[in-house]
């Protein structure tokens, strides 16, 4: 017993950081992950709080909370998607742990418990202050609310990390059998991400039927997810029996599960480590092939992009659903005017749509260029090159540039085929088209300025994957945060100017800041920002 105590200990070190930082200073090592969580679990409480108190006259507390819940089960299972391929197929250890006197279901066990105390941890940054937020509202409470509350909290993941191992396992079992195994996990990834974006999509008028519907939904939502059901009857009729039959089920569902996937995941697991060779019949004649410094370069980038999975969806989220946005206007644009123009306390027609379509594509790209900023995450994902990187005969400036132009090249891409599209479906100018189409690299230049400008100062070397540098590191947090600052600034100034001033002046307006803009960062990474490039190390 005491050997299985100390190998999960040592497991629960690598991949279980949320928020953890690389930084010089160890206070700020330890503080800024508390910090982070803290501002978020706010966040989360405010904006609870608020449609609590929207629900609250018509009585509807409680199947809001529901709803909440079953929203995070959502995002669990999203979460889970891709953190199972961290925690669960992409073991270092097994050449460590397999050789052990220890059975092969037993190190499953602790990597699967692993995983649930992860998202149990996710799961709370976001139930805790709902839930929390619930009792200023709920009117009458008893101490079965806070019974169920902290037995849910517990049980909610279950099934979510189930379904997502399971789709995991699906994902690295196909991808094993493949050459490029990070290409096909990449492709698979989207494929799951796309159709949940479509689904999504396709939903009109989603708020206004939310709320018609409020008590439909919920009674939907408990059919079809069998622990949220429990969840509303033990919050309005507690009853011991019922919880008993919930870990009942609950157990059932883990045990199937982990016998099942002891038959074959280490097998998956082996196969996803295995590097195979491949024999070139022509190998006999070889040919070198020089090219400069810059093609190298820009080429190395684009491979660790393509090549990193994590990286991919994380990044390009926002350019799948400003293809999606695309493509819904191109084929519903009747009804997303219909929709537009009958909301109640705004004054829009569809002559006004129409003559300022132009800036409403201007306000999609610059919110698309400012959610992508891949630049966050490609310094620290050198790991232990940076030290090769530096020795180089390279100068530090190109090395940096090379970055830029990589990723310019990548959001530049999808956001023009966008606005050629919806240039020939809205019939725009071609003076407004090729403003847009400036813009379009203007504006993704700043977010790939500030995020490297912002990881070059919080590199994160001491990750163990990919996954926590992409998602977990100071730099992510603080680029995504600037961006979403630079989105309402955006939108809060030519917001009020729609319809007041002529879509060209607005768009040439918007080239002449973003250009100052960059010339200023440019400035900044290529005085402040080499200088301390200069200075990483590992």
């Amino acid at each position: 017993m005491k050997k299985i105590i100390s190998l999960t200990k040592a497991t629960m070190s690598n991949d279980m950081s949320l928020f953890k930082i690389y930084s010089k200073n160890n206070k700020l090592q330890k503080i800024a992950p508390l910090i982070i969580g803290f501002y978020l679990m706010i966040m989360i409480w405010f904006f609870a709080n608020t449609l609590f108190e929207k629900v609250a006259p018509y009585h509807l507390q409680v199947y809001q909370l529901t709803i909440f819940a079953f929203s995070i089960v959502i995002m669990t299972f999203i979460e889970g998607i891709y953190k199972s391929g961290a925690i669960l197929f992409k073991c270092k250890d097994d050449s460590i742990l397999l050789p052990l006197p220890i059975s092969k279901k037993t190190i499953l066990l602790i990597r699967m418990f692993k995983f649930y105390l992860f998202e149990v941890l996710y799961n709370s940054l976001f139930l805790l202050p709902i839930m929390l937020a619930y009792i200023r509202w709920a009117g009458s409470l008893t101490i079965t609310y806070f019974i169920t509350s902290i037995l849910f909290l517990l049980i909610f993941p279950i099934i979510p990390i189930i379904l997502s191992c399971t789709i995991g396992v699906i994902t690295s079992s196909v991808v094993a059998n493949f050459k490029h195994k990070n290409a096909m996990q990449t492709v698979l990834s989207l494929i799951f991400l796309i159709g949940f974006l479509m689904i999504y999509t396709n939903i009109d008028s989603f708020l206004e039927y939310f709320i018609k519907n409020i008590a439909n939904i919920n009674e939907i939502l408990t059919k079809i997810y069998y622990p949220i059901g429990m969840y509303l009857k033990l919050l309005t009729n507690f009853q011991i029996i019922d919880v008993i039959k919930l870990l009942l089920v609950h157990s059932i569902i883990i045990v199937i599960f982990i016998s099942i996937l002891e038959k074959f995941y280490f097998k998956i697991n082996s196969k996803t480590m295995v590097v195979r060779a491949y024999k070139n019949k022509t190998n006999n004649v070889y040919k070198v092939i020089a090219h400069n410094q810059r093609y190298s370069l820009i080429k190395k980038e684009l491979s660790t992009f393509f090549n990193t999975p994590v990286l991919i969806i994380n990044a390009g989220f926002a350019l799948v659903l400003y293809l999606l946005i695309v493509l819904y206007i191109t084929i519903k644009i009747d009804g997303i005017m219909n929709i537009l123009t009958n909301i109640e306390g705004i004054k829009i027609t569809k002559e006004i749509l129409l003559k300022n379509s132009s800036i409403y594509i201007f306000l999609l790209v610059s919110m698309t260029s400012f959610l992508t900023s891949i630049t966050n995450s490609s310094i620290s994902l050198e790991g232990k090159n940076i030290n090769i990187l530096k020795v180089l005969p390279i100068k530090p400036t190109r090395l940096l540039l090379a970055k830029i132009e990589s990723y310019l090249i990548v959001t530049t891409i999808p956001l023009w085929l966008g606005i050629i599209i919806l240039y020939i479906r809205l019939k725009l100018s071609l003076i407004d088209t090729f403003l847009l189409l400036l813009l379009a690299i203007l504006l993704p230049l700043i977010s790939h300025l500030i995020g490297l400008l912002v990881n070059i100062k919080y590199p994160k070397f001491d990750a163990t994957n990919q996954t926590e540098i992409v998602k977990q590191s100071m730099s992510s947090f603080l680029s995504v945060m600037i961006g979403m600052l630079l989105i309402a600034l955006t939108y809060s100034i030519v917001g009020p100017q729609i319809g007041k001033i002529k879509p060209h002046i607005i768009l040439s307006l918007a080239i002449l800041i973003s250009s100052i803009i960059n010339i200023i960062l440019s400035v900044i990474l290529i005085k402040i920002g080499v200088k301390e490039f200069n200075k990483l190390s590992i």
